[in-house]
């Protein structure tokens, strides 16, 4: 069973009532959006961390790819 946090925080009013209606249009509930959109920039930063550790690395060319899986 997962647990839970309260997460308090205040945010623009325009921005949570453009949350309010679109949960309410697309059947979703505010919670749900938000944890995704939590998760979401999380994973997001992960990647770029990646990315950034690895965007000075040698290219490999396609000719060798398919030389090393024919062996």
């Amino acid at each position: 069973m997962s647990k839970h946090a309260t997460l308090s925080t205040s945010i623009d009013l325009e921005l949570k009532e453009a949350l309010t209606a679109f949960c309410k249009k697309q059947g979703l509930k505010i919670q749900s959006v938000v944890e995704n959109a939590i998760r979401e920039r999380l994973e997001d930063e992960i990647d770029l961390a990646s990315y950034q550790e690895r965007k000075n690395e040698e290219e490999v060319s396609l000719s060798l790819v398919l030389k090393k899986l024919k062996k």
